[in-house]
């Protein structure tokens, strides 16, 4: 009875954690249906999302956690998460190589929601009292609690530093080498271009064929090996100018918005006097690093609702392959926790108390790679420009994947029993 009991209170909060998700999307999907949100609305309001108030979220979450101690301390969790995307990202290609699975595969099956819905999941299963037999001598629920927050947040920062920087690729197809954060290689930009030089022709002789390529570009004039030293010095900075601008123009393709958002958390994370200045409350930068905060805040509900309304416009559109989302489903709420409990057994198992030894430390590692996709897959898709079909299909498997969140409760049980065996409970 004390077993099937722990599983429909743990079956409960999880539900409750997804109820909270899939109402926010039904909120925007009803606010589309209405009226209430345009379509310009809708592309508005994901684009400002996306830019700042994602940006801002990233540095309030991580920049707290980033410091050198911490990423000493919990050296563990950031090796398990690297090893766990590696592993997904494994079953991804297999499903799109093997099985010709589509390309948006991948990253859903590498990045799942690895900070709202855990951090609902634990507070609710704290609040149940499911989580007490984690609790060590002179621990307090809080203490637990704050403790499987950190662990939380920190496999969170690794997971959202490498979802921006490698996300945005996995979605691409083999050609596409657009990247909506670099307006030099932007599509829209060629259509300017093209658009450009027929204005110009016509307006100068309309009877004058388009031409067919870009000008010819030299990257140095080719006197410059006969100028005198002064014009010389002029071509080489003129040169340098264009290093640097091609080497700008490559860096953009990689540091988008979100991805900035991260890496000056963990430079203001890691630097002892910066990270004072912004989360030290009554610090004179602290005032800053709560607007931030507060404008992240913005970020989760307003792209869950941005999403529904997402889901509204695409209505026709055809459900994701039966196979793919079962493939997908399965390997993330049935394979990965069995291999999750398994490595962090042997690990403990195998380092013992050279690893950190809490219990909630276990447990949260045994969870993390588990449950649906990131919302934030949703922005990924924004940022690669991909084509309706593309958005459309990720949007509605974030969707269903959420409907199938209950199924936690399972790996919640499973890792419960897992941690206390370890731990001789």
């Amino acid at each position: 009875m004390g077993q099937s009991s722990s599983i429909l209170e743990t079956t409960w909060s999880a539900t409750q954690a997804a109820i909270s998700v899939i109402l926010v999307l039904l909120f925007g999907y009803l606010a589309r249906h209405y009226g209430v949100l345009s379509s310009e609305g809708e592309k508005g309001s994901s684009h400002i999302s996306v830019t700042i108030f994602l940006p801002c979220l990233l540095f309030s979450q991580i920049g707290p956690l980033a410091s050198w101690a911490n990423l000493q301390q919990y050296w563990i969790i950031i090796v398990y998460s690297l090893l766990f995307q590696l592993v997904s990202y494994a079953f991804g290609e297999v499903g799109v190589r093997l099985f010709k699975m589509p390309q948006w595969l991948t990253p859903c099956m590498v990045f799942n929601n690895a900070t709202s819905l855990p951090l609902l999941l634990l507070n609710t299963l704290g609040k149940n009292h499911t989580l007490d037999p984690l609790m060590q001598k002179g621990d307090s629920l809080d203490d637990l609690l704050q403790r499987g927050r950190v662990y939380l947040l920190i496999n969170a920062l690794v997971g959202n530093l490498t979802r921006f920087t490698f996300g945005p690729y996995m979605l691409k197809t083999q050609g596409d080498n657009a990247h909506a954060w670099s307006h030099s290689e932007s599509p829209h930009l060629v259509e300017k271009v093209k658009n450009g030089f027929a204005n110009l022709n016509l307006a100068a002789n309309p009877a004058e064929p388009l031409p067919t390529a870009y000008p010819a570009i030299e990257p140095y004039p080719a006197e410059a090996e006969t100028t005198p030293l002064l014009h010389s010095a002029k071509v080489n900075g003129w040169r340098g100018r264009r290093i640097a601008k091609l080497v700008w123009t490559k860096l953009a393709v990689w540091v988008n918005p979100p991805m900035a958002g991260g890496i000056a958390a963990v430079l203001v994370g890691v630097v002892p006097f910066l990270h004072r200045w912004f989360f030290e409350e009554d610090e004179w930068l602290s005032p800053l690093a709560q607007a931030l905060e507060n404008l992240g805040d913005l970020y989760t509900v307003l792209q869950m609702f941005v999403l529904g309304a997402h889901l509204k416009a695409k209505r026709g559109s055809k459900l994701p392959p039966r196979w793919t989302l079962a493939y997908l489903f399965v390997i993330r709420f049935a394979v990965i926790p069995v291999m999750s409990a398994a490595s962090v057994y042997g690990v403990r198992t195998w380092l013992g108390d050279r690893v950190l030894p809490d219990p909630i430390l276990d447990f949260t590692m045994i969870l993390a790679p588990v449950g649906p996709p990131a919302i934030t897959l949703a922005a990924i898709v924004e940022m690669t420009n991909a084509d309706a079909s593309t958005d459309t299909a990720v949007a509605q498997t974030i969707v269903l994947s959420y409907v199938l969140s209950p199924l936690i409760s399972l790996s919640v049980t499973g890792s419960l029993a897992v941690v206390r065996k370890l731990y001789g409970q």
